[in-house]
């Protein structure tokens, strides 16, 4: 089984915002999570690259191409998104895009603060037929 979280942020978000929306993502949809991804736009987003080597995850840099790929198969469609990155929703295009072939989301995107946080798996663990909420708020 492969599990990864997809993410998306706000220039300069630090490492401790996004570890706490890794945290947050498994503990909401009771995964664990196996590595993390993003689109090249936040290649050099110090506090993504921290927070991997902090969580001991591999952090992939996904290809615009493969971005594009797996755009119908997302759940989440922003329009801020998809103008400054060329993706509907950066974080759950980058976790299916990362997570392989065979991948799926668990439930669309979380917000926590200034980081979006999506989980692909290649597992059969169900489907989650919410809408994307932010961290607090009630489902």
């Amino acid at each position: 089984m492969v599990t990864v979280a997809g993410i998306g942020c706000r220039r300069g978000t630090g490492s401790s915002a996004i570890i706490a929306a890794v945290r947050a993502a498994e503990q909401a949809l009771g995964v664990t999570v196996g590595s993390l991804a993003t689109a090249p736009l936040k290649a050099g987003e110090a506090g993504l690259a921290e927070a991997a080597k902090v969580l001991s995850l591999s952090l992939e840099i996904v290809m615009q191409e493969r971005l594009e790929a797996v755009a119908a198969d997302i759940m989440t469609f922003s329009q801020a998104s998809l103008d400054h990155t060329g993706s509907p929703s950066v974080s759950e295009a980058a976790a299916l895009a990362a997570a392989g072939e065979s991948a799926r989301l668990v439930a669309p995107r979380l917000v926590v603060g200034d980081v979006t946080i999506a989980i692909a798996t290649t597992s059969n663990a169900p489907n989650d037929s919410g809408c994307a909420i932010e961290q607090g708020e009630k489902q």
